[in-house]
């Protein structure tokens, strides 16, 4: 079949307008970390008409992933992740330009490898040291982001939200990433607004059985995906919302 691009992201053209829908074409996404978050943000964006994506991403997919990560399947088990992804985005899209990059960003590579990275980006890892220097490095260079908090443990996506770092509540990750911000970065405390965007939910979170834990057969936290998906439509929603918005 042959594809067209005016009738594939119609429904994009109707939603934000012509000229919106160039912008998205031709806007460039980052993505960092692709999994039980980022993977759908990723297919969120690119199902939307976005026109350059690139995945970092240093993980292979394991068959413990199925749960909640779009690119697992038993025949995908053993591959990296960002390549898998960026197959299948590339099938959804065949005109998008894709990258990728399995590398694992470290507080001492982060300034080496984003420093020509596009103007708006999705943050999704879980490394809170990786996570903070990532933070203040997008920050500092005035790019366009939001981050992922944490998603395990939880049941229920109504209890995400989107909003600034300082009034997130009941979200672990993303509480030491503002104590990180605020002790070692020099970022404004008092619960003065830090102008950096993130997803993050107040539901309390659910343990693992302890026994479970233990015995290595269970993660302290589960996942699932009804949560994990919605987080990553939010940072998707976000962002694209950033790009039609943009003069």
């Amino acid at each position: 079949m042959q594809f067209i691009e005016k009738q594939a992201f119609r429904g994009i053209r109707a939603l934000y307008g012509e000229d919106n829908f160039a912008k998205l074409q031709s806007a460039h996404v980052l993505v960092i970390g692709v999994g039980g978050i980022g993977s759908w943000c990723a297919e969120s964006l690119c199902r939307s008409g976005v026109g350059h994506i690139s995945l970092i991403d240093p993980d292979i997919i394991e068959i413990t992933n199925l749960n909640r990560q779009l690119h697992t399947m038993p025949s995908t088990c053993g591959q990296y992740k960002a390549q898998v992804l960026a197959n299948r985005l590339k099938q959804i899209n065949p005109n998008l330009i894709i990258d990728t990059e399995e590398t694992l960003l470290t507080e001492e590579n982060i300034e080496e490898k984003l420093q020509d990275c596009p103007q708006y980006v999705c943050e999704c890892i879980d490394d809170l040291k990786a996570k903070t220097k990532i933070v203040d490095f997008l920050y500092k260079n005035k790019k366009t982001f939001i981050v992922a908090g944490g998603a395990g443990g939880r049941l229920n996506p109504q209890a995400l939200s989107v909003g600034d770092i300082a009034d997130s509540c009941g979200d672990a990750l993303i509480s030491k990433l503002r104590q990180e911000l605020r002790k070692n970065y020099g970022y404004p405390k008092g619960g003065k607004k830090m102008h950096i965007t993130c997803t993050f939910s107040t539901e309390t979170p659910i343990y693992a059985p302890k026994n479970g834990y233990i015995n290595g057969d269970l993660p302290a936290f589960g996942a699932s995906m009804p949560v994990t998906a919605c987080a990553g439509l939010n940072l998707a929603a976000w962002i694209l919302d950033k790009i039609a918005k943009a003069s």
